[in-house]
Parts: C-alpha cells; structure tokens; sequence
C-alpha cells in the first residue's frame, strides 16, 4: 500500500497551492458564490458557518455580499473559507453518517430502559463502565436525540457541586446561576414528577460527595433515574469500603444501583465473543464502497476486545485513515495488512497492548483467503 503520512503530506501541499497569494476580483467572486453553494447544499445557517470560520455574523454577511472593506479581511475570509469547505468535504468522504444500532447500542439501550421501568417512588440509578473508545458516549448522544425528555450532560473533571448541577439546570432551562441551594431547589421544582432520566457521561471524575449529592437530588427528592457513564475510576470510586473517612455514604448509593453493564468485562471475556459482532463491525466501517476481508473484520474485533486499546476509537481512526488511501480506494477494500500497516505508519500505540500473535494470526488468515481465492 502506498505510505499513509507521504499522501496526507501531497494533499496538504496540494490544497495549500489553491490559495492564491494575491486576489482578482475573479477570485473573491469565485470564493463567495464557492460558499453559498456549500452553505446551500449543506443546509447550514450562516451562524453555523460564521461560528466554523471563526468570524461574526455580519462580517461573513458583508462577504457573501462582496461589500467588505478591507482589502485584508477579504484576503482572510476567502481563505478561511476555502479551507472550511476543503475540510468539510474530506471529512464528509471519510465519515460514516449513518446511526449504527450496534450490540453495544442494544445493551446500553436495556439498561437505560430497565433503570426507568424500576423507577418509581424513587429513582434508580444506573452506570456504564467502559475504558476509552467503546462507543458508549456516542450511544448515550443517539438515545437523548432520539427521547427529547432526556437530560444528557458531558461532564469533565473540573465540574464540581455546583458546576454539575449548574449544568443540569441549564439543561432543563431553570435558574442556574447563584447559591448551590438555589440551583437546586430550582431543578427540585422543574423536575419532580417530570417523565425523564439523567444522563451524565465522562462521570469518572465525580467523587463521593457528589455522588451522595446526585442520590439525594435526583434519585430521592426528585424520583428521576439517574445513569452514569464513566470509566473504571467510577466503579473504583463507588465500591470503596464504606468503612473509610468520608465514603459512608456508599451503602445509601449502590443499594439504589439497578443495572451496572460493565463494558470492560464484556470486552475481556473470551466466552462472550467480544462487545462488537462481525455484522456490527461491518455495518461501522464497509461504507463508501469499501469493504473489508474477513482477516481485517477478525482483527477490528480482536483490537476492539483489548484493553487499553482505544478499542472502537483506535478502529474509527485506523479506517477513516485508510479511506484516503489511495490503493485502498482504488481495489476498494481493506485487508489485515493494510490495518497493520496503518497501525505502523501512524505509530498507533495499539500495537503495545496486542500480543504479537495476534498480528501473525492475522497474516496467516490473509494468505489462507487469498490461497483459497487462487483455487
């Protein structure tokens, strides 16, 4: 296969040769209808498309209009733009548009619907542990989008109390500035009784203090079930002794635990075949005409099993970089070798955490195709 970083290196040099150094007024009209029909067949507001070029809305307006005044700002904004649609358009080709309902998809979508079902006088609690890259996070994304009662937050560890609830009050569109008690007792008044769950994703930075805070809040005074999404660290976090300063609390917190779908373990376990299927891996990366061989399908999973991987994350990353590739493209699909070679040149750190077997087996079930292929 052709070298992956030369062919991103031509492409750079190529799209940085469309720029010109200076400006006709051919070029600033060329550039201006360029970017109405992307904002056209795109359906994007010009808000959207100001806010992805960096620049206000009136001066993207006064450019689509050829009234801008300053020979500089031109320059800068049919560059920016002609940027913008170059790497909308590479993206497009790479991406896979479409919602996958995944057994991963299925499984998070049981728990959810189970914490619900069992929450009634007083909200369940539900979690989802998973490392980095099972997919977990763009499941959680397609449930809320699909069930507008849902309430999905995105945390990050520097969210404490009233950071976190803050967010969910902003979420349910109430008061969420001024004391902590306020913030709360504004969510208190809006949500119980609201037909709803809580979905706080990246949850692995919450400690025990605010744990407590989200069982007494949501599970208790406002019988709303809550599910958390987070990483190993959560689960540590939760099953400390509560016989430890400080994590007395505990006890209160998994006696209102419904459903823990361990992610993790699932991944791990031989018997279990792995958290992503061969239909699954399929449905996720043979698109664009591109399909894949049974060896690269087998190794797909085997990366997706292994921790420390970025399993599903590390897969996306391996497979959006071989569509640009250009033998790749042009046999239209994509074998063990082409994966382990783009593990290679991108010096992808998931060839660490694979057993070198692993690599070799994969060899080994190119050559039998191919043998069995030749008659």
């Amino acid at each position: 296969m052709d070298d992956l970083l030369k062919s991103y290196e031509q492409e750079a040099q190529i799209r940085m040769g469309r720029m010109p150094n200076e400006l006709t007024e051919d070029n600033i009209r060329a550039a201006i209808d360029a970017l109405k029909k992307f904002i056209e067949e795109n359906k994007l507001k010009q808000s959207q498309v100001a806010k992805m070029m960096g620049v206000s809305g009136a001066k993207l307006n006064q450019f689509l209009q050829n009234k801008y005044p300053s020979k500089k700002g031109i320059y800068e904004l049919v560059n920016k733009s002609t940027f913008l649609i170059e790497d909308y358009e590479q993206r497009k080709k790479i991406r896979h548009t479409d919602y996958v309902e995944t057994n991963v998809a299925k499984q998070i979508l049981a728990m959810i619907t189970r914490t619900k079902a069992l929450s009634d006088k007083e909200g369940k609690i539900g979690l989802i542990i998973g490392d980095g890259g099972p997919g977990k996070s763009i499941c959680l994304q397609q449930f809320s989008n699909a069930n507008l009662n849902t309430i999905y937050i995105e945390l990050d560890d520097t969210k404490r109390s009233k950071g976190i609830f803050a967010a969910i009050a902003k979420a349910l569109h109430v008061n969420n500035e001024g004391s902590l008690e306020s913030i709360i007792a504004s969510i208190e008044a809006v949500l119980e009784g609201m037909h709803t769950v809580i979905i706080l994703d990246e949850a692995a930075g919450l400690r025990v203090r605010e744990l407590n805070q989200l069982r007494q809040v949501i599970a208790i005074k406002c019988h709303c079930p809550l599910i958390l999404a987070g990483n190993k660290g959560l689960l540590d976090t939760i099953m400390q002794p509560t016989t430890k300063r400080g994590c007395e609390s505990l006890d209160q917190f998994t006696s209102r635990l419904s459903y823990v779908l361990n992610l993790n373990e699932e991944a791990d376990s031989k018997g279990s075949g792995g958290l992503y299927t061969t239909e699954d891996i399929r449905k996720l990366y043979e698109h664009g005409g591109i399909r894949l061989t049974v060896a690269a399908v087998n190794l797909l999973k085997k990366i997706c099993m292994s921790p420390r991987s970025g399993r599903l994350r590390t897969c996306d990353n391996i497979i959006k970089a071989l569509h640009t590739e250009r033998g790749v493209k042009s046999r239209q699909l994509i074998d063990a070798k082409d994966i382990i070679s783009a593990i290679e040149q991108l010096r992808l750190p998931v060839r660490v955490w694979l057993p070198v077997a692993t690599f070799e087996a994969a060899e080994a079930e190119e050559s039998k195709q191919a043998a069995k292929a030749a008659g």
